[in-house]
């Protein structure tokens, strides 16, 4: 079976070999990311050439603010100023 390579850049885009079974294995990175685990069961949509897998939420995901403990300097304190400009007018 070939191996599977994983490029983490901005459309994250995966190439997975199939292998002459017709099995295609997820590399390690992406199932600890979904929290996908042995003998899971994971959905997929077949729309035209495109194949979409679904897998469920998993408890273990998270949250894209884990591990932040200070936001201070990385977030506007007026999104609204930053956004539209100064609103004094």
């Amino acid at each position: 079976m070939g191996k599977p390579t994983f490029e983490a850049n901005n459309g994250e885009e995966l190439t997975l070999t199939v292998d002459d079974r017709g099995r295609v294995t997820l590399p390690k990175e992406v199932r600890d990311r979904l929290g996908i685990e042995s003998n899971d069961e994971i959905s997929a949509t077949l729309v035209g050439s495109v194949l979409e897998v679904n897998p469920k939420p998993s408890s273990k995901l998270e949250t894209a603010t884990a591990g932040r403990e200070n936001w201070e300097n990385t977030t506007p304190t007026d999104a609204g100023e930053t956004l539209f400009g100064p609103m004094d007018q």
